[in-house]
């Protein structure tokens, strides 16, 4: 067998041909790599969205704001969709700092940050009560059905940018 694969090998051919299977595979699994990363800020009925946001170096006397950008929604046919905002510490515990509702309830995409649809949370009791001082943390966006409380099949939000900032 390996004197077939030396013979054929000498092949220009084959060995472009073998080459180029070669780059595609790395490709295809760099790729899917991105996109696994791209999948963990898109929130469905039956998972949320989770992504890491940096905190800034506090001080006690001033306010911390979470800023949630959403960039696309896709609607289902019926319920009145909105989300809810946890910020998990390093500990893992985590803290619902808000809720929001997408309003107007019609599926949308943003091409450009103008069109996101931006939601501010006041995160400064948040962080206290999780001890985070700096570094950074996880936002979680669970979806909710605010009309029925099941969220329906089909139903998608996706996490633009997301960021803390201090005043």
């Amino acid at each position: 067998m390996f004197v077939f694969m030396k013979r054929s090998l000498k092949s220009r051919l084959l060995r472009c041909t073998v080459n180029t299977l070669a780059a595609f595979s790395i490709t295809f699994v760099g790729l899917s790599m991105a996109w696994r990363a791209e999948a963990q800020q898109t929130a469905t009925a039956h998972a949320p969205a989770r992504i890491n946001v940096s905190i800034p170096q506090t001080d006690s006397r001033g306010m911390a704001t979470l800023e949630v950008a959403i960039s696309a929604f896709r609607k289902p046919s019926s319920g009145n969709i909105g989300g809810v905002v946890r910020l998990k510490g390093p500990g893992g515990s985590a803290v619902e700092v808000g809720r929001f509702t997408i309003m107007p309830a019609q599926s949308f995409t943003a091409s450009n940050s103008g069109e996101e649809q931006r939601y501010r949370f006041d995160v400064t009791s948040a962080l206290k009560q999780l001890g985070v001082k700096a570094g950074s943390a996880e936002v979680e966006v669970a979806l909710i059905d605010r009309s029925s409380g099941q969220v329906p099949a089909g139903t998608e939000l996706q996490l633009g940018q997301v960021q803390i900032s201090m005043r």
